[in-house]
């Protein structure tokens, strides 16, 4: 019965960092777009290197090299004949798995068998508030 209680408590341990960086994730993409959003003239570079830095204030035990992807893009688009503009701030990042054991469960929940970590994904998109992007519909 032991060794069933570790895993279950193990598992336990595992999901709340999981959800813990999960939380971090969502809340540095959601403040990039914000602040991107917030900026008059706001450009990729800037909005990657802000994200960057919230990354590693939000996720605890941040590693840049487990970054999968990371995109923003800047779109165009029409509303009463007015173009109006928005950022999408996309990431992927691969969150460890601490206890080995787990690995198998992990890659059947979050579907990339054999990678031995959580996927996790945040996406945030944000209306420009004044200015305009010298970028056309949706180019990154």
């Amino acid at each position: 019965m032991a060794p069933i209680l570790i895993l279950l408590l193990l598992a336990i341990f595992q999901f709340a960092f999981v959800l813990e960086s999960q939380m971090g994730l969502t809340n540095a993409v959601r403040e990039a777009a914000r602040r991107a959003a917030a900026d008059p003239y706001p450009t990729s570079g800037l909005v990657q290197a802000q994200l960057d830095s919230l990354l590693a204030t939000n996720i605890q035990g941040f590693d840049p090299s487990r970054v999968a992807s990371e995109t923003v893009t800047f779109c165009d688009y029409q509303v009463d004949a007015m173009t109006n503009y928005r950022v999408d701030v996309d990431v992927r990042y691969k969150h460890p798995v601490f206890f080995p054991l787990l690995a198998f469960a992990t890659d059947f929940v979050d579907g990339t068998p054999g990678n031995g970590a959580w996927d996790l994904t945040a996406k945030a998109e944000m209306r420009l508030e004044s200015g305009t992007v010298s970028s056309g519909t949706c180019v990154p």
